[in-house]
């Protein structure tokens, strides 16, 4: 595949892919950005929120034809309603399995032939189910997985909730593994647990034009965390942190400021602003400049699924960074050389004090975690995997034609 001039390649997403703000936006992002150098994009995009032109126009010089879908609202609540007792379907996917995006995927695919169709995240899966194109499906990440380990962290009433939709997904993420040709997942741990020969992993990266790295010019006492706080794990995350470490490290730190830096902060994290020390600053046009002036980042994150990348860009950045072993587990860097790892409360406060205290230390992390990060997650090496990927694909669906579960 790699040898030929051009490829035709369609995106089809749940979400429209910038401003990055989410995993799924930043991978089709980065793909759609590097794959254009050589071969030809399409995207069909669903949008589950207003977009302003200038997020229209950086995706547009990508692309050779674009096509972005409003869902949401009573088109997608009618979809749920109407098909959830018909169908195993899990609700997410029924969420944007609406006619207009049902009806704008048939029109660009029956407007050309396209190599292979790349598929983000089992939300778009319907849409594609029955193509006879090559797809790609890029799972990202086992969700089945993650609701199981997010089960613990919310009220009694939501598991009930989870329980379904996680069933639905196990179901469905299995049915896929044996339907589509080749599919993707971002970290080791959920290909391991999809457990299909036809998974691989295309790790998420950060982008290093964008956090670039910083030792000079930084905080004293300024702890931050990243990421979108309207995401359960992060929600639980922090106020995890807040109310079980946050207390012993002000004790002994009594500057210490604790930033709160992401997009959509649910009304229990915009309330941690009335602790001492706490600031939820909320969204901001660059995660990078409140990276770049931190003294350290923590990332408490205990569950999910996937790979953080909000470890990966204050690692980018240089910034020494306390995580639990599960915000690590996607990423591999090194204990005590590349970064600090606990688990309970009274690890993380001696932590997160360790740093404060110590600059010499805070130095060697930061050089340490910055070179792991340029040398093992470059977006470059990770779409080259991917080309590989769509081959692969495309390789299958011709020596099975006939086969419609490939």
């Amino acid at each position: 595949m790699g040898d030929r001039n051009l490829v035709d390649i369609c995106f089809l997403t749940p979400r429209f892919p910038f401003p990055t703000t989410k995993g799924d936006k930043l991978r089709v992002y980065h793909a759609i950005r590097r794959l254009s150098r050589k071969h030809s994009i399409t995207l069909v995009a669903a949008a589950d929120e207003p977009l302003d032109e200038a997020a229209l126009s950086e995706v547009r010089q990508y692309c050779e034809l674009m096509d972005v879908v409003p869902v949401g609202g009573a088109a997608s609540l009618l979809s749920i309603l109407a098909k959830t007792p018909t169908t195993r379907l899990p609700l997410q996917a029924l969420f944007y399995d609406t006619s207009a995006f049902r009806r704008a995927t048939r029109d660009v695919l029956a407007r050309k032939r396209f190599d292979v169709i790349f598929a983000s995240t089992i939300r778009v899966a319907p849409q594609v189910w029955d193509e006879r194109t090559p797809v790609v499906m890029d799972l990202m990440d086992a969700f089945s997985r993650g609701l199981e380990m997010r089960r613990g962290t919310v009220a009694a009433p939501l598991r009930v909730a989870y329980d379904f939709e996680r069933r639905r997904l196990q179901a469905y993420e299995m049915a896929a593994c044996a339907h589509f040709p080749r599919l993707v997942v971002c970290a080791e741990a959920d290909r391991v647990a999809l457990g299909s020969e036809r998974v691989s992993v295309v790790r998420t990266c950060a982008d290093l034009e964008q956090f670039r790295y910083v030792r000079e010019g930084r905080a004293d006492d300024v702890i931050v965390m990243t990421g979108n706080m309207g995401y359960q794990p992060n929600v639980d995350a922090v106020i995890w942190f807040v109310e079980n470490v946050w207390p012993k490290v002000r004790a002994a730190h009594a500057a210490a400021r604790f930033q709160v830096v992401g997009a959509r902060p649910s009304a229990a994290v915009r309330a941690l602003a009335e602790r001492p020390g706490v600031e939820v600053v909320g969204p901001v046009a660059e995660i990078a400049p409140y990276l770049e002036r931190a003294t350290l980042a923590v990332t408490p994150t205990r569950g999910g699924t996937g790979l953080q990348t909000k470890v990966l860009e204050a690692m980018a950045t240089g910034t020494p960074i306390v995580a639990t072993s599960f915000a690590n587990e996607g990423i591999g860097a090194r204990p005590d050389c590349q970064l600090l790892i606990a688990d309970d409360p009274e690890g993380f406060a001696r932590a997160v004090a360790r740093l404060l205290e110590q600059p010499a230390l805070r130095d060697s992390l930061s050089i340490e975690a910055h070179a792991y990060v340029a040398r093992e997650f470059s977006w470059d090496t990770q779409v080259e995997r991917l080309e590989g990927v769509f081959g692969e694909a495309i390789e299958r669906t011709a020596k099975f034609p006939g086969d419609a579960g490939r």
